[in-house]
């Protein structure tokens, strides 16, 4: 039984883009300063372009359903095919809680703006109770299939794009009318390199562009995969790269660096400008749609990851049960329960303990995030190479990166460079609280690692039995 193919070109390209744009990514870059805007276009250069270069093109050679963790398997064999297919998972079992949270913190902003007593942005028990519940929703719809699940990821871009554009408006105004609040020169646009942090944001950054592989995820429900992928790769990653420099610049103009979080970054520089032109409501307006955005959000990552283990269960590594297709909704049930269930788990354990505030439970996720979900991108930089000495694939007449297999080289070993350094970045512990972050977030991804291991070792023996 297969799964259903419903969506188009232009659902392809809205998935790519509410799973993609982050506007905590902005909101991340604009706490850095200035030099986040040079910072950008070296994770543009050394990650992003790379990133849809590689994408295209496997996407065009094999349009196969799992992406990444088809594409490895077939160039680098079924070990490192599983490894990289377990990565991927398991990181979005972090990666939607984290997201959640973020959502969940903003849209306590509605609930501020009725009653400014409310702080609930800093209540575990709002926060953690809101996140479950939009994750089980989640679940819920991808359960019921992409032809209702669409309607939400698709809401989800749209509420996306207009906070963006709102906020490059009212930073256009405050440019105009007050002039900036951070100065623009060489030395606040000058990376320092020798600073960790700085080097951080640019890990975060490439996290930020990462996302373009996602829709290869989705080969099985996309009509015309070889060609549709191809182009929704290069028509949302312009739009991507745009609203992250643009984004950025316009909350630098309108609120002064120091004044700006992860959380309050894109409502901060709105509720401001909005404020001094007696438009209070418009950020109220913009947190409910930041929400939605995230929901959106969540919704395309949530089917994308539920089809690794769909694809690996039907390789047997993982238990038979996650390779079931429901008879009626044509979905990959039994894997987006096990899924929501685990996800459920890490929420509850990253929000957990007294000293654990709702902003460390956030950057936790994320550095979990950071670690386990690249190291699927150094395989798929790999496999780019790999496929250079192999036959055009089944997409022959497909997307090919321009320069032949010279350039397709320097674009993975670019990748691959900016990849390991994102890595690396994420194992440095912070300069407080070091014991909770190496307990918590590098043993957490280990403990995953090693889990998925003895699945692999696991099946490949009771396969051995079958014989």
């Amino acid at each position: 039984m297969s799964l259903q193919r419903t969506l188009r070109l232009s659902d392809s390209v809205l998935m790519i883009l509410v799973a993609v744009v982050g506007l905590r990514w902005i909101a991340s870059a604009a706490a850095g300063g200035p030099s986040s805007l040079v910072l950008w276009v070296l994770a543009l250069v050394f990650f992003f372009i790379p990133e849809g270069l590689a994408v295209a093109e496997l996407s065009s050679r094999h349009p196969r359903e799992g992406g990444v963790y088809a594409w490895t398997k077939t160039a680098l064999g079924d070990f490192h095919g599983f490894v990289c297919g377990w990565c991927y998972w398991v990181n979005n079992l972090f990666y939607f809680p984290g997201l959640l949270i973020f959502v969940s913190a903003n849209t306590a902003f509605l609930f501020s703006a009725l009653d400014p007593s409310l702080r609930l942005e800093e209540d575990k028990l709002y926060v953690t109770s809101l996140t479950l519940a939009i994750l089980w929703l989640v679940a819920l719809l991808n359960f019921l299939g992409m032809s209702k699940g669409r309607v939400l990821q698709n809401l989800g871009a749209v509420s996306t794009w207009i906070p963006v554009v709102l906020l490059i408006i009212f930073g256009t105004l405050a440019y105009v009318y007050f002039g900036s609040a951070n100065r623009f020169d060489a030395s606040t646009l000058t990376p320092r390199l020798s600073d960790r942090q700085q080097v951080s944001f640019f890990a975060e950054m490439c996290f930020a562009f990462a996302g373009l592989e996602l829709i290869s995820m989705m080969a099985g429900d996309i009509k015309n995969p070889a060609r549709t992928i191809t182009r929704a790769v290069g028509i949302a990653g312009i739009a991507i790269a745009a609203t992250y420099m643009v984004g950025t610049a316009a909350v630098l103009v309108a609120v002064p660096q120091d004044q700006v979080t992860t959380i309050n970054g894109i409502l901060l520089p709105i509720e401001t400008v909005a404020g001094s032109f007696g438009l209070g409501w418009v950020a109220a307006l913009s947190a409910g749609l930041i929400a939605l955005g995230g929901c959106g959000g969540t919704m395309a990552w949530f089917a994308g990851a539920s089809r690794v283990p769909y694809v690996v269960g039907v390789d047997r590594y993982l238990p038979a049960a996650f390779g079931r297709i429901h008879p009626r909704r044509k979905t990959p049930h039994i894997a987006i329960l096990a899924q929501t269930v685990v996800a459920t788990a890490f929420t509850l354990i990253a929000t957990a303990g007294a000293g654990t505030s709702v902003d460390t439970a956030y950057n936790i996720l994320v550095d979990m995030c950071l670690i386990l979900y690249f190291i699927p991108f150094v395989y798929l930089f790999l496999a780019l190479i790999v496929f250079q000495k192999q036959g055009p694939g089944s997409g022959s007449a497909g997307f090919r990166i321009p320069g032949g297999k010279p350039a397709a080289v320097v674009a993975a070993v670019l990748g691959v460079g900016s990849t390991a350094l994102a890595i690396l970045m994420a194992l440095l512990p912070p300069e407080t609280g070091a014991a909770t972050y190496l307990f918590k977030t590098v043993g957490g991804s280990l403990f995953m690692i090693g889990a998925g291991l003895i699945f692999y070792f696991r099946g490949r023996a009771a396969a051995r039995q079958e014989l």
